[in-house]
């Protein structure tokens, strides 16, 4: 809880800045059996097929035990999905996305946003410019990204990268990262 927590306040720190129009939802919109959610702060658990739409608030996101997850949010969405989740999710600029264990992510996120995959999970990530992206562990990883972004893949971990509309492979550096759009 305190990692969600410092996360949703990085991606809120980095979402700063943005207008409001002052006409903004006290609390993040849930739909499906096992969704909860506490302002912006969200959970779904129990197979449920929660679907979370935050608007042009930042939020975040929990998806355990096995459940069916979609998040969206104008603005930073912090997703954590774990256990064997299936989780789609749309975030704005600086959000945070992590699947772990043995989960499955098909995850968008504007620029300079983070993502992980770790453990065995199995991730699609499409990243805007100036992200960064880890493949850790076992994990499974099919990544697009836009200018200045860059993958670091593990040697245990299933990589493929691909660069801007035109999907080229990118440029391996030495030290073992892929960049888009940049050098090494």
């Amino acid at each position: 809880m305190k990692a969600r927590m410092w996360l949703m306040a990085l991606a809120m720190l980095t979402a700063a800045g943005c207008g409001s129009d002052g006409a903004e939802a006290e609390s993040a919109t849930c739909t499906g059996a096992g969704c909860a959610c506490n302002g912006f702060d969200c959970d779904c658990v129990a197979g449920a097929d929660c679907k979370t739409d935050c608007g042009s608030e930042a939020c975040a996101l929990d998806c355990s035990m096995g459940s069916k997850c979609n998040g969206s949010s104008e603005e930073a969405l912090v997703l954590q999905c774990v256990d064997t989740s299936e989780c789609k999710g749309d975030g704005g600029d600086g959000s945070v996305l992590t699947c772990t264990q043995q989960s499955k992510c098909d995850l968008k996120a504007d620029v300079r946003s983070t993502a992980i995959c770790r453990d065995q999970a199995a991730c699609k990530f499409d990243m805007g410019s100036g992200s960064m992206i880890f493949c850790e562990g076992e994990s499974s990883c099919d990544l697009k990204c836009f200018a200045d972004c860059t993958a670091r893949c593990a040697e245990t971990a299933t990589c493929k990268v691909s660069c801007g509309a035109d999907g080229s492979p990118g440029v391996t550096c030495p030290d073992g990262r892929t960049v888009c759009g940049a050098a090494c």
